[in-house]
């Protein structure tokens, strides 16, 4: 008896962790794009997410205002100087400090992420700001990762995006 419990536990562990690794894999890395000229946290979380139409864009971004929200169109600028501009749809949550927001791209925008490196998204965030608070207004996020006396590296957004959809 001992042994088929052993034996169902490794089994239940195997599945459940197979299910994880599983689910894991139907999003890439989250980026932490820089932004200058948002000063709270100067950080926006990107990632990308794979459903059965197209992708989802996931941003996240620390606030003092859990009212404030990313709202209004997104722009994702790419190596080339294409612009994919995804639409507000109203697909937010918060959880603490952190407010996220989900856009729809189709399988043609997928495409072009596929082949060109995001290089920086454009967003807005909305509320009532005061003197203490979080700013509002429109901002830029830059694909760049910062190491004290080294050059400026990028996320290989490419690479993320293929192994994603491929």
């Amino acid at each position: 008896m001992t042994k088929l419990l052993q034996y169902l536990f490794l089994s239940l562990t195997f599945a459940f962790t197979a299910f994880a690794q599983e689910k894991a894999s139907l999003s890439t890395p989250s980026w932490s794009f820089m932004s200058d000229s948002y000063s709270y946290s100067g950080i926006l979380d990107v990632q990308i997410n794979k459903d059965n139409k197209g992708g989802i864009v996931q941003l996240q971004l620390q606030v003092s205002d859990p009212s404030f929200y990313i709202g209004g169109n997104v722009y994702l600028f790419l190596e080339d100087g294409n612009v994919i501009t995804c639409t507000d749809k109203n697909i937010r949550s918060v959880s603490g400090k952190n407010i996220q927001a989900s856009y729809v791209i189709t399988p043609t925008e997928v495409a072009l992420l596929k082949k060109l490196k995001l290089t920086d998204v454009r967003f807005r965030i909305i509320g009532n700001a005061t003197d203490f608070s979080s700013p509002t207004g429109f901002f830029t996020a830059s694909n760049r990762i910062r190491s004290f006396g080294l050059p400026d590296k990028t996320f290989d957004t490419v690479a993320a995006i293929n192994q994603l959809f491929n």
